[in-house]
């Protein structure tokens, strides 16, 4: 009763950590990860910053945390570093392969990665993660771009992980509803329409 009545952290965010916050379940409903926000979570660590975590399987029971972690966006410099944003966490292996176990989950081999998504935007970039995880559900081995980098810096990174397509999605991309599809070897790229990308799965 004292925990359900006690006043609530996430009442009393500032505007920039709830905007953050915001951010973080819009990306989570992108990649239609299921998640409950437990007001009760307490990691044992002081250098947390923003948010915390837990990864439980479906059927919960006591001891069943898979996993654990957060943000530490402070950490890097209260060690003597330059400031740099963070995250991490933990994981129990052994339940983690027990859970595999209970639940008849076989082990398939990891696709090796065939398409790499760049995006130039913040829509574009919500568009990368819902591509990326549609092309991954389709056996499609994909790496997206992070950050803010420019598209020519993302073709290089392209190329240097030896990716056989790309995938480009800009503003006008996200506003036709279309992407560019570049082939790697010959630099030659076509725009098609968003929904027959992973239906070209032959192609890639």
């Amino acid at each position: 009763q004292i925990a359900v009545s006690a006043p609530r952290s996430i009442d009393y965010l500032c505007p920039q950590c709830q905007t953050h916050f915001n951010q973080l379940k819009n990306y989570l409903g992108l990649l239609e990860l299921p998640f409950e926000i437990n007001h009760c979570l307490v990691r044992g660590l002081d250098y947390y910053t923003r948010t915390v975590f837990e990864i439980q399987p479906e059927a919960e029971g006591a001891q069943s945390t898979l996993g654990g972690g957060g943000r530490y966006d402070d950490l890097i410099e209260e060690l003597g570093g330059k400031p740099t944003p963070a995250i991490g966490f933990a994981a129990g292996i052994e339940r983690i392969i027990l859970n595999l176990k209970k639940q008849d989950v076989p082990i398939p081999p990891l696709p090796q990665p065939q398409v790499f998504i760049a995006y130039v935007g913040d829509e574009a970039k919500n568009e990368a993660i819902k591509l990326a995880a549609t092309l991954r559900r389709a056996g499609i081995g994909v790496i997206a771009a992070i950050g803010s980098k420019s598209l020519k810096a993302q073709l290089r990174q392209a190329n240097t992980l030896g990716a056989r397509h790309t995938v480009i999605i800009g503003d006008q991309e996200v506003k036709t509803g279309t992407v560019i599809l570049r082939d790697m070897t010959t630099a030659q790229q076509k725009t098609i329409p968003l929904k027959q990308l992973p239906r070209a799965n032959s192609g890639l």
